[in-house]
């Protein structure tokens, strides 16, 4: 079953930039991230990230951030869905 996910059109749009860097970093083998080093990289405050990514389930953890991969996966799926 397809999961749908209550997310506005601004979110939807940053998307494609979460997948390209969240690319990157799987390709230079980065296994885990932060909310800080995204919003750093993509010129956006951590806070403005984890609300983003809440709206596809909050799958971050306190202290030890994100998997990259995870992330990743959510997000292709998410675009893609959002096509």
């Amino acid at each position: 079953m397809t999961q749908k996910y209550d997310a506005s059109s601004s979110v939807v749009r940053r998307l494609p930039r979460y997948y390209r860097l969240l690319g990157e970093l799987e390709r230079n083998g980065q296994v885990r991230t932060s909310s800080r080093e995204l919003g750093r990289r993509l010129g956006m405050t951590a806070s403005q990230i984890r609300q983003d990514l809440c709206c596809f389930g909050c799958f971050g953890q306190q202290g030890s951030g994100y998997s990259v991969a995870e992330m990743a996966e959510k997000t292709d799926t998410t675009v893609e869905q959002s096509r």
